[in-house]
């Protein structure tokens, strides 16, 4: 595809001349240049980018990008072990061909009137969720799971009022710098070696720091090292007998096996979706989940939707929303 007078640049938006003119009328600028006027000179590039010749047709830049792609190693060309919350699972077609459906690939967050399909799907997500879990109450997704442990962290906050948090375990240093970045400035978090040994929570460095002003107790299991957290229930126990909660974050994936979060104990169970059918996206593009019991301390303290199911006028008819 060939640049020409009225189109300079094929595979650029409103490149044209006149086009571009006009949308700097309607912002009141003289020039693109404008736009930039508030970063300092010194961080300006005053010179081309340097780049190589434009390809004139389609073919040749789809050649040329295939080119580059190939000379890459994926995780689905190569085993790979680093995990630290993003995985490479099959992810079957279904998957793709609903994420990619207009009604749910949109910036839009729809209404209760017209947006049923999307809404009852929801509560579907939440329902299956829940028994993967075994929890009653689970929010919409949330960017990630980085995201929803320290959501799950603040409302423990708020709802025991202390503002001192423990982490146990393994955890990865990306996650422990998203968190603590997230509750700052009113919170501070704590981290709690874990036993060099065998990978696992150590209880007695943990009781050590346990104190009545301890909000929540975070771990991890399978942890970031990828073991099985086996003293996890004892650990939620302890921060139980000093009035804290315990959330803890699970990989959803391991549950047909492991035991849920409930079942240790855990006040607030959070994690990664990615595992359940996204692709790795070369670390973006995921999705987080937390989950409570019903009860009503901790659900007033989601601030994200809940979806549920209520009859309507019509019998067989449900409503979502």
């Amino acid at each position: 595809m060939t640049a020409r007078p009225d189109r300079p640049h094929p595979y650029i938006p409103n490149a044209v001349p006149a086009v571009k003119a006009s949308m700097l009328a309607a912002v009141g600028a003289g020039s693109a240049e404008d736009l930039y006027e508030t970063i300092p000179e010194r961080l300006r590039l005053r010179r081309p980018l340097d780049l190589p010749p434009a390809l004139s047709a389609e073919a040749d830049l789809v050649r040329h990008i295939e080119g580059l792609a190939a000379q890459n190693v994926s995780t689905r060309d190569a085993i790979s072990f680093l995990g630290a919350g993003c995985y490479e699972h099959y992810v079957p077609a279904v998957c793709d061909e609903i994420a990619g459906r207009s009604e749910f690939l949109t910036a839009y967050a729809g209404e209760p009137y017209e947006d049923h399909g999307r809404f009852q799907a929801l509560f579907e997500y939440a329902s299956m969720m829940g028994e993967l879990l075994e929890m009653d109450v689970v929010n919409v997704p949330t960017y990630d799971g980085f995201q929803a442990a320290a959501t799950a962290l603040r409302m423990a906050a708020r709802v025991t009022g202390r503002r001192r948090l423990v982490m146990i375990g393994a955890v990865g240093a990306d996650k422990r710098s998203k968190i603590s970045g997230y509750i700052a400035p009113d919170l501070t978090l704590e981290a709690v070696a874990f036993d060099g040994a065998t990978g696992e929570i150590d209880l007695a460095a943990l009781t050590e720091t346990l104190a009545t002003d301890v909000a929540a107790v975070y771990l991890e299991n399978p942890n970031y090292l990828g073991v099985v957290e086996t003293k996890a229930a004892a650990a939620v126990r302890l921060a139980h007998e000093v009035g804290a909660l315990a959330v803890v974050s699970v990989d959803p994936a391991t549950l047909g096996v492991l035991a849920p979060p409930a079942a240790l104990g855990a006040d607030i169970a959070c994690g990664d979706l990615q595992p359940l059918g996204i692709h790795q996206h070369f670390g973006g593009g995921q999705a987080g989940f937390i989950a409570t019991a019903d009860t009503p301390r901790l659900v007033e303290e989601f601030p994200s939707r809940l979806f549920g199911i209520a009859p309507t006028s019509e019998v067989g008819e449900y409503g979502f929303g």
